[in-house]
């Protein structure tokens, strides 16, 4: 394993949108949720003055309030707040599918909010983050490591699944099971 910068296996991307933004995803930094490596909500045909287009399986950094720590791939094309870096691996320096992982560790949030200056609203900057240093394994055993951090991922989210649908049901039975007492004490024939 080896000590690398981030900016030297990943990089910002600058890309912009030019086009019309009719029904085109927009997401800002309230559709990221804090530690979640995904999201789905977006708005759409919304008046903003939004102008920086991402790519799916680009990584979404809220670069603004970083302590909230908000970051997860994005999993369709858009156009996010000016408050959200966009980054991308470096193709043959770093596995794609590994990038959100590492960008929603602990130490990676300590690091960028060590970064983050003003005082109501801090921001954090690229040129900050790309210094941020961590140990990355050679190419192949990032793709195992990402593999096996994506299935974690599913089966975590798969249990989250299961959870809501035992309470759900937990729910009904406590409702068939007393739905003939009375609500104010008295029995009724």
């Amino acid at each position: 394993m080896r000590v690398v910068k981030l900016g030297d296996v990943a990089r910002e991307s600058r890309l912009k949108w030019t086009k019309s933004k009719q029904d085109v995803p927009i997401v800002g930094l309230e559709h990221l949720i804090p530690d979640e490596i995904r999201f789905d909500a977006y708005d759409i045909n919304t008046d903003n003055t939004f102008s920086k287009r991402f790519v799916k399986g680009q990584v979404l950094f809220g670069r603004r309030r970083a302590y909230q720590r908000k970051a997860a791939i994005a999993e369709f094309d858009g156009i996010c707040s000016g408050d959200i870096t966009v980054i991308e691996a470096i193709e043959g320096k770093m596995v794609s599918e590994l990038l959100p992982f590492i960008i929603q560790t602990p130490v990676f949030f300590d690091y960028a909010n060590r970064g983050s200056a003003g005082s109501l609203s801090p921001r954090v900057k690229w040129e900050h983050l790309l210094d941020y240093e961590f140990e990355l394994p050679s190419l192949e055993e990032q793709k195992v490591l990402a593999d096996k951090l994506w299935a974690a991922y599913r089966l975590k989210e798969a249990y989250k699944k299961l959870l809501v649908a035992t309470d759900e049901m937990v729910k009904s039975q406590f409702i068939e099971m007393f739905k003939d007492l009375p609500v104010n004490g008295t029995i009724s024939d």
